[in-house]
C-alpha cells in the first residue's frame, strides 16, 4: 500500500504508534522497519528524516502492525493464520478456491462480477470485452467495435527475424516453438496452433497467459483467457459471463420496439424459452419439464400449431448463442415455418447500411435492415456462419483488393491476410482461402514457413513435426524440442537446417527414414561399404550370419545348448511346428521355412517399413511374392505368442509351444513354460533366461530385437586416461543443499458461499478490519471489485547481456531495466525490472485509467543500468514503436541484446553526449550529465534521489534509478536482507530484489549455487607444444564445448554449456575451464579453435566414461578432430555427396588412423574398439557474429549461450588487440599498437607492468631532455642577432619551436592511450578530437621539421654558390615565405587524418575505453596516405643530403685553396674534416630518418616479443631529430657556442647576484 504521508487523527487499529522521532530515540533504523513489514514509502519517508534530508517527518507516525495484519493504518489482512505465507501463496489459493459458476443462475444478480471493457460503451448485448475490438465481429448495434485501423492488423509484415502471428502481430523468431506462450493467439506453439487450448482452468489459477489470450474467431471469450467453442448449446464459461449474455439476449426479445413486427407475447416468449434447453430455463426460474414444447418434444405438429397460436406472424426472438447480436437479429415468420421446424428462424436481418459486402440480396426491409432467408444459409454452424459478416468491417476498395498483402475473398467480399492462407482454417465464406495461385505463396515471408522437401506443400512452423507433409519430410529432424535451446527446437524454428536429418546408426539397418531420395541416395542406399555389426542380437546380413558364432548371449545358448545347432547354424521351429536347425545357406534365399518368417527377416523387414514382428506364414508367403502387401499384412506382437489363443489363420503362433495345455483364468495372461513354471508376461523377452533350461521365454525374442541406435561409448577410449577414484565420484544418490527448502504452507479457511470467492473476479480478496471486503486488483485490472478491464500493454522480454557483465568478476553487478510507457514524450506508466538471466521476463504498462486512452504517438523506452550496492552507470536503451495502439490491450515482445551504443553527432547534446538506441541506429537521443535535462540537455533540474542512484530525466519527470539494497521512490529507502544469510566458500552476499529474490551470493569462479555450496566441474588444458598456432602472437579465439550424451538420447549431442575464450597472447599457459552450474563433467569437451580468420580446427580435450568432477588433459597434435575429406584417400568417394559419403567411414577407422575423431557437416566421429566407425550427430552452429565487431578484416566469432553474449576477433596477419583495432600494415608507427596490449585496462599506473613503467620514463627523459635542449637553441637563435639577418637563422629559429611541439605532442600521445586504458572515457567527443588533432600534429611536427632541416641545407648551399652576391635581406624574405608555404603544403596535404583516425571501444566493457585508431573509408585514402608518408620521408632527406655535400665539397674546395703548402689530396680531406661538423651535423638528421624509412617497411608485422622492442626503438629514434636541435645545429657551430659560453657567464651572474 502506498504510505499518503502524515496520518493525521487516522485511527491506528493495533494502537502501537511511534513518531519518526520516537523511532530514532529507541536506535531504530529502516532495516527493522523493513522487518517489521512497514510499507515502502514509511520506510522510504524515515530513511529520509534519519539522513537529514527532510525533518519534517520527525512528527510523522508509524503503525506497527500486529501479525497478519498490514497497511499504513494495519488496517488489512489476508485472513492468514500461518505467518510464513508468501503473497505468491495467497493469491494461488485465493484462486484454487473458486468454484465453476457456470451452472450457478445467482450470478446474474451480480452485475458487477461482469468484468467490462470501458473504453468503448455501444449498443451490445452486455459490456465489451477487450478481445471484441478488432475480432473481426461486429458486436454493436452500429459496429463501432471494429473501426477501419483493424484493418491494419490484416497488413503487418514482420520483418525476416521475426514470426507473424495469425492475428498480425510479430514476435522475435527466437521465441517460436520455444514451450512458452508469446502470440496472443497462442499460434506460435504447435499444441494451440488452432485454438485447440480452451484454458478452462483460467478462473482458477493467475497465470498472465490467461489476461492476454486471444480467442479464435470460432471461439467465445469468457474474458479471463478461457475459449469457448462456437455451438448452439455447448458455450458454458466457468465465470458465468455467457449466463450474462444469453440473460441479455433473450431478454431482448421481450423487449423489443420493432416497428415492421409484432411484440411477442409472454406465452410465444416462454414456448421459445423452452426451446432453448433446461439451463437457460432454469436460469429465468422455470421449471423445464413443465414445457410442453421443446426440441425435445415427440410432437413436432401439435407444437407447430401452439407456435402459430400464440406467437405473432412476425416477431424478432434471439435464439441462444446468437454472438452477431445487435448486428444480426433473427427474425420469425409463423406462416413460413415448418410444422416440423418451426422452432428455426425463417430469416436473419442486419443493417445493410453498415455492410454491404454481404453475398446476399433481398427485398424484404424491417426497421431499415434486409432480411435474408434462412434456408441457403446453415446458420446453426456458428463459426461458418460468422465468415458471412467478416466483411463488414472494411469497404473492399480496388486498392485494398489489389494489395499484394491481402487476399480477396471473392464471393465474401472479405479482405485477409495472405499469412491466414493455407492453414487449414477457413477464413473466407465457404472456405474459398483453401484455394488459390500458388503465385500468392511466393510474396509471403518464407522463413515463417516449412517447405515440404520433395512436394509443393508449404506449412507455418508450428504444425510440422505433425506429419502434415505428404512426403513425411516435417518429421525428419534430429533431437527434441523440450526447452527451448535444444536442437531439435531450432530446427523447427527454421534456425538450423542440417545436411541430415536423422542419426548415423539409422544408416543401413534396415527402417527406411527417408522416404525421398537426396542426390538419389537414402539411408537405405549404396549399405555394400555398411561395417557389419556382429553379434548385436540383429541381421544385419541378409542371411544373418553376423549372429552366427557368437559367445555369452541369450541367443548362443537358445542355439547351441537348447536346439543343439552347430556354429553355421540357426535356430529354426520349422511350419509344421518341428523344432530344429537351419543352414545360413538356406537363411535368405527368398523361401520361408520358419515360423514367423524367421530365416528371411533380413528381406521383409527391408522391404516394409515396418517394426519387426512375428509374421504369420500367410503374410510372410505374400512378402516374398509382393512386397506391397499394404494393410493386409498380419503380424504379432510378442505378447500373443504362446498365449493359448491361435492369432495366426494357421495358428502358427501356438506351434512352437505344444507343451502349453488348456490354460484357464488368471494363467492366460502369463506365460507357461515348459516345465509348468507360470512366470509374468513382462519378463517374456527381457533378455532374461527364466524358463529353465530351455529358455522358451526367450524364443523369437530375436525377431523383435531392433537394431541398437545408441552411442556406444563404452566402446571408446576414454581421454585422458583417469584411474577410477572415489574422491572424484560425487554423492550419486543426491547432493543436499546448504538449506532445506521450505516446507509448502498449508493455508486454510474458513467455509464462504461460492459467489464470495469471486468477489473480487480475477483480484485478491483482502479483509479490513469492519470485517467487510476489499479488492487488490491485478494490472490487468481496476475498479472497486476489479471489474473493468484495464487498457495495457504486455511486454514479455528476454535479454542476452555480455560476458563482461556476468562470471564472479562483475557479479555484484545487476542489470536493471527501466520500461516507460510514453505519450507524445510524457511518461504515462513505467516499470522496474532486476534482469534474470536465462528467463523470459513479463510485466505491464499500463495506459492511463480510466479508458479509453488518448491518441497519439505512444513508444516505450528501455533504459539498461549496471547496479551496485554502491552506484548506478548507465549502458544503453532501446526505442519501440507501441503497434496497434487503438488496440485496448496489445503485446510487445522483445529479446534483446545488451551492448555498448554507439555514439554519434547529429544531435546537439550541450550537457551530454549524443547516442544511438540499439534497436534503431538511425534515431537518436542524449544521454545528459547528472542535474542536466531535456532533448539537448540544455535545462538545469534538481534531483531528489539518494546518494548512489541515478535521476532518469527527458519526459517531463524525473524518475529514480536506485541501487541494490535501496528502494523506494527517491531510493532513500534501505534493506538488507543479507544480515542471517552466510555464503560458503568465500562468496558475499549482496542484496538484489525487495520484491522477489531478496539476495544472491556472489560466489567466487569455482563455486555456485544459492549459498556457494556447490563446485562447477572443472578441466585444465595444456595445449602441446606441437600445436603451429601455440607459439603464435597472433589473436586466437577458443570455443569450449561441454557436449552430453543422455542416457535416453539415440546418437545425438546436447550442448550443456558453451564457452568462448580470447587468447591475445601465445597458449603457453593452462586453460582453466568451468562447466558452469554443474557438478560433473559432460562425455565430451570439444574445442573449436580459430587459430587465424580462414583457419578453424576442432580438438577434443576429455572423453569422460564416469562421473568426474575434475580433469587434466593436454591437447596435441593427435587429438584434432579432421575434416573427413582429408582422411577418404580415395578421390571418388571424397566427391559422393555426404548422405552417401558416411557409409564408407569404415575405411578411416579399418586403416592406421592415429587420432581420435573427425567430423563432417553433420556428425562428429569416433573409431571404435572394433576399428568401425560410430558417430554423433552434433549440429555446427555458425559461429559468425550478427554484427562484425572486428576491425581490419579480423574475423569477429560469437557466442551466444544461456542469456549471454560473447565475442572474439580472430586477427589476420598485421594487426593485433581485442578488436584487432592496432595495425602495422599501413607503414606508419602506432603507440596502440606497441603498447595497447601490455596496459592493464582499469590497473593503477603503480600496477602496471615494469614495461610500461620503463616507457613511460623513458618518454618524462626525452620530454625534459627535449626541453631543455629546445629552449637553449631558441636562447641562442634569439639572442644572436646576427643568425636573424640570414634566411638560415631564421630557418633555425622555427626548428626548436617545432621541435618542442612536436615533443609535447608525442607524450601527450602516449598519456593519451595509457589515460583511457586506465580510466573511463566519459566524454567520447572530447576523446576523439583528442585523438585527431594528436594524430594530426604527430604526423605533421615531423614532417615540417624534416622540411625546415632540408631548407637549412638548401640556404647553406644557395650562400656557397653566390658568395659574396648572397643578399642576406633577400634570404630572410624568401624564408619568411617559405616558411609559410611549407606550413600551408605540410598541413594541407594532412587533411585526410581527421576522415581516417577514429575512436572505438569494446562494447563487451563494462567500463568505457576507447582506442585511438585507423579506418580508411576508401582505398584511395589508404594509397594517398602512404604517397605522402613517403615523400615527407624520402624528399626532404634527398634534399639535405645534395645540399649538405654540395655544400661540404664547395667549402673544402675554397678551404683547399687557402693551403698552397700542402698537397691537394691531403688538403682536401683536412679541409673536410673540419668543415664537416657544421656543415654535415644535419646529416645525423637525415639517418634518423632513414631508420624510421627502414623500420616502417621492415617491421611490418611483430610476430615475436623481440620485434615489438625493436619497433619501439625505431620509433623513439624517429622523434630524436625533435629534441636534437643543441647538439646538431648549436654545439657543432663555434658561433654559436661563442654565445651560448655568454649565455652561461650571464646567466652565472645573475645567480650570484649583485657583488658588493
Amino acid at each position: 500500500m502506498k504510505d499518503s504521508g502524515h496520518d493525521g487523527d487516522e485511527q491506528c487499529y493495533d494502537n502501537n504508534i511511534s513518531t519518526f522521532e520516537e523511532l530514532k530515540s529507541r536506535s531504530i533504523d529502516s532495516r527493522h522497519l523493513y522487518e517489521w513489514n512497514a510499507p515502502i514509502d514509511t520506510i522510504h519517508n524515515y530513511e529520509k528524516y534519519l539522513s537529514g534530508n527532510d525533518l519534517t517527518f520527525a512528527n510523522h507516525r508509524y503503525c506497527n502492525c500486529s501479525p497478519n495484519w498490514f497497511g499504513i493504518r494495519c488496517q488489512y489482512s489476508f485472513g492468514e493464520a500461518n505467518e510464513q505465507v508468501t503473497f505468491d501463496e495467497i493469491i494461488i489459493s485465493q484462486f484454487k478456491r473458486k468454484k465453476p459458476l457456470y451452472d450457478n443462475y445467482e450470478i446474474v444478480n451480480h452485475p458487477s462480477m461482469l468484468t467490462c471493457y470501458e473504453g468503448l460503451q455501444c449498443d451490445s448485448v452486455i459490456c465489451l470485452d477487450w478481445q471484441q475490438i478488432c475480432d473481426r465481429q461486429i458486436n454493436c448495434k452500429k459496429g463501432e467495435d471494429e473501426p477501419e485501423e483493424c484493418l491494419l492488423l490484416e497488413l503487418n509484415e514482420c520483418q525476416n527475424n521475426e514470426y507473424r502471428c495469425r492475428f498480425g502481430g510479430c514476435i522475435p523468431k527466437s521465441f517460436l516453438i520455444d514451450v512458452s506462450y508469446d502470440c496472443m493467439d497462442l499460434t506460435d506453439e504447435t499444441t494451440t496452433y488452432y485454438g485447440q487450448q480452451n484454458n478452462s482452468d483460467c478462473y482458477s489459477t493467475p497465470l498472465p497467459m490467461c489476461d492476454f489470450h486471444l480467442c479464435n474467431k470460432d471461439k467465445f471469450s469468457c474474458s479471463d483467457g478461457e475459449c469457448m467453442a462456437l455451438t448452439r448449446d455447448s458455450v458454458w464459461c466457468n465465470n458465468g459471463r455467457d449466463l450474462f449474455f444469453n440473460q441479455k439476449l433473450l431478454l431482448s426479445s421481450l423487449s423489443s420496439n420493432e416497428k415492421n413486427s409484432s411484440k411477442i407475447t409472454a406465452e410465444c416468449w416462454l414456448l421459445m424459452l423452452c426451446t432453448t434447453g433446461k439451463r437457460y430455463t432454469d436460469l429465468f426460474g422455470y421449471n423445464y419439464s413443465t414445457c410442453q414444447c421443446s426440441l425435445t418434444s415427440s410432437d413436432n405438429l401439435l407444437c407447430g400449431d401452439y407456435f402459430r397460436k400464440h406467437c405473432p406472424k412476425m416477431f424478432m426472438f434471439q435464439t441462444v448463442n446468437n454472438f452477431l447480436y445487435p448486428f444480426v437479429q433473427f427474425l420469425y415468420q409463423t406462416s413460413l415455418n415448418d410444422s416440423l421446424l418451426w422452432w428455426k428462424p425463417t430469416h436473419f436481418c442486419y443493417n445493410r447500411s453498415l455492410c454491404r459486402a454481404v453475398p446476399f440480396t433481398s427485398t424484404m426491409f424491417i426497421n431499415d435492415m434486409m432480411c435474408i432467408s434462412t434456408q441457403p444459409v446453415n446458420y446453426d454452424h456458428l463459426r461458418w456462419f460468422k465468415n458471412i459478416f467478416i466483411a463488414c468491417s472494411t469497404t473492399p476498395t480496388s486498392a485494398l483488393i489489389n494489395d499484394k498483402r491481402l487476399f480477396y475473398c471473392n464471393m465474401s467480399k472479405t479482405l485477409i491476410s495472405i499469412y491466414r492462407l493455407d492453414e487449414q482454417y477457413e477464413n473466407c465464406y465457404l472456405g474459398e482461402d483453401s484455394y488459390y495461385d500458388d503465385n500468392v505463396r511466393r510474396i509471403l515471408n518464407l522463413t515463417d514457413y516449412f517447405k515440404c522437401h520433395t512436394v509443393d506443400q508449404w506449412w507455418p512452423r508450428p504444425l510440422i513435426r505433425l506429419g502434415r507433409c505428404s512426403d513425411k519430410s516435417d518429421l525428419l529432424y534430429v533431437g527434441q524440442c523440450t526447452t527451448a535451446s535444444d536442437f531439435g527446437c531450432q530446427y523447427l524454428r527454421g534456425i538450423y537446417s542440417p545436411p541430415i536429418n536423422y542419426i548415423f546408426r539409422e544408416n543401413c539397418n534396415h527402417q527406411v527414414k527417408l522416404l525421398y531420395s537426396i542426390d538419389n541416395e537414402t539411408d537405405e542406399t549404396s549399405c555394400n561399404a555398411w561395417p557389419p555389426a556382429y553379434c548385436d542380437g540383429y541381421w544385419n546380413v541378409i542371411n544373418g550370419e553376423d549372429e552366427l558364432n557368437c559367445t555369452n548371449t541369450t541367443l548362443s545358448y537358445i542355439t547351441h545348448r537348447v536346439f543343439q545347432c552347430n556354429l553355421n547354424e540357426h535356430y529354426c521351429v520349422y511350419l509344421n511346428g518341428t523344432m530344429g536347425c537351419l543352414s545360413k545357406e538356406r537363411a535368405g534365399d527368398g523361401s520361408i521355412d520358419c515360423l514367423g518368417g524367421a530365416d528371411e527377416r533380413a528381406i521383409m523387414y527391408d522391404s516394409h517399413d515396418r517394426i519387426h514382428e512375428f509374421y504369420c506364414s500367410n503374410t510372410a508367403r505374400q512378402f516374398i511374392d509382393d512386397s506391397n502387401i499394404g494393410s493386409s499384412a498380419e503380424y504379432l506382437l510378442k505378447n500373443s505368442l504362446c498365449d493359448n489363443m491361435k492369432d495366426c489363420p494357421h495358428g502358427d503362433d501356438e506351434l512352437m509351444c505344444q507343451w502349453k495345455g488348456n490354460v484357464t483364468g488368471s494363467e492366460i495372461l502369463d506365460f507357461m513354460c515348459h516345465n509348468g513354471t507360470s512366470i509374468d508376461r513382462e519378463q517374456q523377452c527381457n533378455d532374461i533366461i527364466d524358463c529353465h533350461p530351455n529358455a522358451e521365454d526367450e524364443w523369437f525374442c530375436d525377431l523383435y530385437k531392433l537394431k541398437d541406435l545408441k552411442f556406444a561409448l563404452n566402446k571408446i577410449e576414454a581421454y585422458p586416461s583417469v584411474n577410477i577414484d572415489s574422491t572424484y565420484l560425487p554423492n550419486i544418490a543426491g547432493t543436499r543443499s546448504y538449506v532445506a527448502s521450505r516446507p509448502t504452507n498449508d493455508i486454510s479457511y474458513e467455509s464462504m458461499k461460492p459467489l464470495d470467492n469471486w468477489f473480487c473476479n480475477r483480484g485478491i480478496i483482502v479483509r479490513k478490519r469492519s470485517s467487510t471486503a476489499e479488492c487488490f486488483c491485478p494490472p490487468s485490472y481496476y475498479g472497486r471489485r476489479c471489474e473493468y478491464q484495464s487498457e495495457r500493454l504486455f511486454v514479455i522480454l528476454r535479454l542476452d547481456r555480455p560476458v563482461s557483465l556476468s562470471g564472479h568478476q562483475n557479479q555484484q553487478y545487476a542489470i536493471r531495466l527501466m520500461a516507460y510507457l510514453v505519450l507524445d514524450d510524457i511518461v504515462i506508466h513505467y516499470q522496474e525490472i532486476l534482469h534474470a538471466t536465462f528467463m523470459k521476463q513479463m510485466f505491464y504498462l499500463n495506459y492511463p485509467r480510466p479508458a479509453p486512452k488518448p491518441r497519439g504517438n505512444w513508444t516505450v523506452r528501455l533504459d539498461a543500468f549496471a547496479v551496485t550496492k554502491y552506484d548506478v552507470k548507465f549502458q544503453a536503451a532501446w526505442l519501440f514503436n507501441v503497434p496497434f495502439s487503438f488496440l485496448p490491450v496489445n503485446q510487445l515482445a522483445l529479446h534483446l541484446t545488451l551492448n555498448d551504443s554507439e555514439t554519434c553527432r547529429t544531435l546537439l547534446c550541450i550537457h551530454g553526449l549524443c547516442r544511438k538506441y540499439l534497436n534503431s541506429p538511425n534515431h537518436e537521443y542524449c544521454q545528459c550529465e547528472d542535474n542536466w535535462s531535456g532533448k539537448h540537455c540544455n535545462v538545469t533540474t534538481t534531483c531528489s534521489c539518494a546518494e548512489g542512484s541515478k535521476c532518469v530525466y527527458g519526459y517531463f519527470r524525473s524518475i529514480c534509478v536506485c541501487p541494490l539494497g535501496r528502494m523506494g521512490s527517491e531510493c532513500h529507502a534501505r534493506f538488507n536482507p543479507c544480515d542471517n544469510i552466510q555464503c560458503q566458500n568465500g562468496g558475499t552476499c549482496m542484496p538484489f530484489d525487495e520484491r522477489e529474490k531478496k539476495f544472491v551470493c556472489s560466489c567466487s569462479d569455482e563455486f555456485y549455487g544459492d549459498y556457494c555450496e556447490l563446485s562447477h566441474a572443472r578441466i585444465d588444458i595444456q595445449f602441446s607444444s606441437s600445436l603451429s598456432f601455440r607459439e603464435s602472437q597472433l589473436s586466437t579465439v577458443i570455443i569450449v564445448y561441454f557436449l552430453e550424451l543422455s542416457h535416453d538420447s539415440d546418437g545425438y549431442l546436447s550442448i550443456q554449456n558453451r564457452y568462448l575464450y580470447k587468447q591475445e597472447q601465445q597458449l603457453n599457459k593452462p586453460l582453466r575451464i568451468f562447466n558452469k552450474n554443474q557438478q560433473n563433467l559432460t562425455a565430451f569437451v570439444l574445442l573449436e579453435i580459430f587459430s587465424e580468420p580462414s583457419i578453424v580446427n576442432y580438438y577434443i580435450a576429455a572423453i569422460v566414461k564416469q562421473y568426474l568432477t575434475n580433469l587434466n588433459t593436454i591437447v596435441d597434435q593427435s587429438n584434432r578432430c579432421p575434416y573427413v575429406d582429408e582422411l577418404l584417400r580415395n578421390e571418388t568417394i571424397r566427391q559422393f555427396p555426404l548422405i552417401k559419403k558416411v557409409k564408407y567411414y569404415r575405411y578411416i577407422c579399418e586403416m592406421d588412423f592415429i587420432g581420435k575423431c573427425f567430423h563432417d557437416e553433420a556428425y562428429l566421429c569416433f573409431c571404435n574398439s572394433d576399428h568401425q566407425p560410430d558417430c554423433l550427430f552434433y549440429p555446427h552452429e555458425s559461429a559468425q557474429c550478427a554484427i562484425d565487431y572486428c576491425q581490419n578484416n579480423g574475423r569477429c566469432v560469437q557466442n551466444n549461450f544461456n542469456g549471454v553474449w560473447d565475442f572474439g576477433c580472430v586477427c589476420s596477419e598485421c594487426t593485433y588487440g581485442s578488436l584487432c583495432q592496432l595495425t602495422t600494415s599501413e607503414y606508419a608507427f602506432s603507440l596502440d599498437m606497441m603498447l595497447g596490449q601490455d596496459i592493464r585496462a582499469n590497473v593503477s599506473l603503480s600496477n602496471q607492468s615494469f614495461f610500461i613503467k620503463f616507457v613511460l620514463a623513458l618518454f618524462i627523459l626525452m620530454l625534459l631532455f627535449g626541453f631543455i635542449s629546445n629552449f637553449l637553441s631558441l636562447i641562442i637563435f634569439k639572442k644572436q642577432l646576427n643568425v636573424q639577418q640570414y634566411g638560415c637563422g631564421v630557418y633555425l629559429f622555427c626548428l626548436p619551436i617545432v621541435g618542442q611541439f612536436g615533443l609535447t605532442v608525442f607524450v601527450g600521445r602516449f598519456i593519451y592511450v595509457l589515460g583511457t586504458q586506465l580510466y573511463n572515457v566519459n566524454h567520447r567527443s572530447a576523446a576523439r578530437w583528442s585523438c585527431v588533432s594528436l594524430e594530426y600534429f604527430l604526423s605533421t611536427c615531423p614532417m615540417l621539421f624534416d622540411w625546415l632541416t632540408a631548407c637549412v641545407a638548401v640556404e647553406r648551399s644557395v650562400s656557397v654558390i653566390k658568395g659574396v652576391a648572397f643578399k642576406k635581406l633577400d634570404s630572410v624574405w624568401w624564408a619568411k615565405r617559405v616558411i609559410c608555404s611549407l606550413l600551408i603544403i605540410v598541413f594541407l596535404s594532412s587533411w585526410h587524418i581527421p576522415f581516417i583516425h577514429d575512436i572505438i571501444d569494446d562494447p563487451r566493457a563494462t567500463a568505457l575505453h576507447v582506442w585511438c585508431v585507423i579506418r580508411f573509408p576508401r582505398s584511395s585514402l589508404r594509397y594517398y596516405r602512404l604517397t605522402v608518408n613517403l615523400i615527407n620521408l624520402i624528399i626532404p632527406g634527398l634534399i639535405s643530403v645534395v645540399a649538405t655535400a654540395f655544400t661540404l665539397h664547395k667549402q673544402t674546395r675554397l678551404k683547399q685553396a687557402l693551403l698552397a703548402n700542402d698537397s691537394k689530396e691531403k688538403g682536401y680531406l683536412k679541409s673536410l674534416k673540419k668543415q664537416l661538423p657544421f656543415y654535415g651535423s644535419p646529416l645525423a638528421l637525415v639517418v634518423f630518418s632513414l631508420v624510421r624509412l627502414i623500420f616502417s617497411f621492415t617491421l611490418i608485422c611483430i610476430t615475436k616479443q623481440w620485434q615489438k622492442y625493436v619497433y619501439l626503438t625505431a620509433y623513439f629514434i624517429s622523434f630524436t631529430p625533435l629534441m636534437g636541435t643543441f647538439p646538431i645545429f648549436v654545439l657543432s657551430a663555434k658561433i654559436y657556442r661563442t654565445e651560448l659560453e655568454n649565455f652561461r657567464k650571464q646567466l652565472v651572474e645573475k645567480l650570484r647576484g649583485p657583488s658588493v
